[in-house]
């Protein structure tokens, strides 16, 4: 079984023919714009921005990502389009194209009331999104699952579910970006711009859906004066608007839920266990024994 890794994109990896661009020397001018767990963004100049990856980030991801946002690029959907890789000091980055906007979490914690319209937006073009084909260089989505599920801390009980889940629902061949969510859409003059594409993969809407509802629902939660109704709105309002822009019905997105959630469970700092935990176990109990 691959383990999320379609074979095209390891040997990629591997042999790194993924566009290296040499003579990149960090400046004085460049300004850090960004900071994550994996990676800092410094923007070398108006036109670009360099995403730096950690010393202790391996190759794989990396390579996901960049293949990933060409690929989503070459199908018409708008991203920080990927113009090279470097290795600066001993660290991978990536040269992303400069998109000029705040993003859209910024957007909606700036002006609360322009959630439902943007929200609206988002699952739009998650839609339009999920009408694109997937690639063989990108891993197969139940793959992913599959193998996060086995390292899941949700319980024998849950994962055991899960896993039986997993083994029996449809596979899928669709685009899907696997951390869909405000904080990775950036307001740009040319509208909504996916960024971060490090957890694509080939698969089934239902599953990127039910993926992001987890994330308006809980990921939020740890976030200074996060209140849990509004995000539990937010995650209903999302799933009502992503409905209506795709026809899916809500027994498709139910299905996924629970491998999902379990697959995402692994004790992660600034999320709220006990409540996660007894989502999960709600799910476990509606399954038909």
């Amino acid at each position: 079984m691959r383990l999320g890794l379609s074979q095209a994109l390891a040997d990629r990896a591997i042999c790194g023919h993924q566009w290296w661009m040499d003579g990149v020397v960090q400046s004085d001018d460049w300004e850090k714009i960004g900071e994550g767990a994996s990676a800092e963004v410094w923007a070398l100049d108006d036109r670009r921005v360099l995403k730096l990856f950690r010393a202790d980030v391996n190759d794989v991801p990396i390579a996901l990502e960049q293949a990933a946002g060409q690929w989503a690029d070459a199908q018409g959907l708008a991203v920080a389009r990927p113009s090279g890789r470097i290795r600066l000091d001993g660290r991978e980055g990536i040269m992303f194209e400069r998109v000029h906007g705040i993003d859209m979490l910024t957007a909606i914690l700036r002006k609360p009331f322009r959630m439902w319209r943007l929200i609206a937006r988002m699952a739009r073009l998650q839609a339009q999104m999920h009408r694109m084909p997937g690639s063989e260089i990108l891993p197969r989505q139940i793959d992913v699952l599959r193998h996060r599920i086995q390292r899941s801390q949700a319980g024998d009980a849950a994962i055991q579910q899960a896993w039986r889940l997993a083994e029996i629902l449809p596979t899928g061949d669709r685009l899907t970006h696997g951390d869909f969510h405000p904080g990775n859409l950036l307001l740009a003059e040319r509208g909504m711009v996916v960024i971060d594409w490090a957890q694509a993969s080939s698969g089934m809407p239902a599953a990127d859906v039910a993926r992001t509802e987890l994330l308006l629902r809980f990921a939020g939660a740890g976030r200074k004066g996060a209140s849990p109704l509004a995000a539990l709105i937010t995650a209903h309002w999302y799933r009502h608007c992503y409905k209506r822009y795709s026809g899916l019905s809500t027994a498709a997105i139910n299905a996924w839920r629970l491998p999902v959630a379990v697959a995402w469970y692994r004790g992660q700092a600034g999320l709220p266990q006990e409540r996660l935990a007894r989502w999960i176990g709600r799910l476990v109990h509606a399954q038909p024994q």
